[in-house]
């Protein structure tokens, strides 16, 4: 039986969805572990899964199929680790989504046909068709911007589940005026926002925590941050929820788990 920490307490996680599932619409944020490899990321989605069958969207990390594999800004070794919307991994997560019937929200370094690389953010509905695919329009992820293999997306753009409309705003993109502004035009019920976060859990509740709130308080819509967890100190997990500024809901940094969040809380 897995257990999952929410604040500090530990749940039973299927006593959690029998009790108050009902018809929510409900988006987890997954904080979870990277792995050597593809199949080890995603055998465990496919374990996150056989437990999290009543949420609607299971949510990773930015570039969390990449496991604890580190680009180099060396592209003849970045394009190695790089897949496309229609390799085998991307399938595998079409097949397990859709025997498990929920959607999945995963981030991965993908090529395109031309062999550019971009930072993306993939959305697959619980029949495992592609109903969402960002890549990251700054360049804060690139591990070597001057190269121009390395690209950003153009857009924004919304999708919808069960009723809400979702963005999905990549790593480092919240950082920049023209990006807040491009999201807020869109007036979106809530921002997915996959992160690579790396802090002192003691520095980020004195500080980081803080400052991060105050940076989003000029977003208009609710902010669903996800963020990995490495055991190397890369990327620090955890999960958040803010709201004008305000942490309304949180998996402390630090930590390993789920952070569950459903319609009614998104449009409070």
């Amino acid at each position: 039986m897995k257990y999952v920490e929410i604040g500090y307490m530990c749940y039973n996680i299927h006593s959690i969805f029998r009790n108050s599932r009902g018809d929510k619409m409900r988006i987890a944020l997954m904080s979870a572990n990277l792995g050597e490899s593809y199949s080890t990321q995603i055998k465990q989605i496919q374990d996150y899964l056989e437990d999290y069958l009543s949420v609607d969207l299971l949510c990773f990390g930015n570039q969390y199929l990449l496991g604890n594999r580190q680009l180099t800004g060396n592209y003849e070794e970045d394009i190695e680790l790089a897949i496309d919307v229609d390799s085998k991994e991307i399938l595998q997560l079409r097949g397990l989504a859709k025997k498990f019937r929920v959607g999945l929200g995963v981030g991965f370094v993908e090529k395109d046909e031309e062999g550019l690389l971009y930072n993306s953010y993939i959305i697959l509905d619980k029949q495992g068709v592609m109903m969402h695919l960002h890549r990251s329009v700054s360049d804060s992820w690139m591990p070597n911007p001057q190269d121009p293999r390395y690209c950003r997306g153009n857009e924004y753009t919304t999708f919808n589940i069960r009723g809400l409309d979702l963005v999905v705003a990549s790593y480092g993109d919240l950082e920049y005026m023209d990006n807040i502004v491009a999201i807020n035009e869109l007036n979106p019920d809530a921002i997915i926002w996959p992160i690579t976060l790396s802090f002192n859990p003691t520095e980020w509740r004195n500080e980081g925590l803080n400052d991060l709130a105050n940076q989003l308080k000029i977003l208009d819509s609710t902010v669903l941050l996800v963020n990995s967890f490495s055991e190397d100190d890369t990327s620090s997990g955890g999960a958040y929820v803010f709201k004008e500024g305000n942490v309304k809901k949180e998996l402390p940094l630090g930590n390993l788990g789920i952070l569950i969040v459903s319609d009614s809380e998104l449009r409070d």
